[in-house]
């Protein structure tokens, strides 16, 4: 996401990640998964080779922690929902 000449010299973008993150699981009604909360911010979730791996896992690392840092703050909540597929955590905002 492109920032300006003035965020740029501040060191700061106006949007941080974790104020997306919290906007997007205030727009859907429904729990996002951490895949699904990546998608919906615009990250490649989609891996084809190596550097797909390693960039999609430093990604994950980073959306997490931001998840992390919302549920601290009490304005994400996180629940672990048994799937066909195994226990997913699922997230979602207060």
């Amino acid at each position: 996401m492109p920032i300006s000449n003035e965020e740029w010299n501040a060191g700061r973008s106006r949007d941080t990640l974790e104020s997306q993150v919290l906007s997007l699981l205030k727009q859907n009604q429904n729990a996002l998964t951490l895949i699904e909360a990546m998608s919906g911010l615009g990250y490649n979730t989609n891996i084809k080779d190596f550097g797909g791996l390693i960039l999609g896992f430093g990604s994950m690392m980073v959306i997490q922690n931001a998840l992390d840092k919302l549920i601290k703050e009490v304005t994400v909540t996180a629940r672990a929902i048994k799937t066909p597929y195994g226990q997913q955590i699922y997230y979602k905002a207060v």
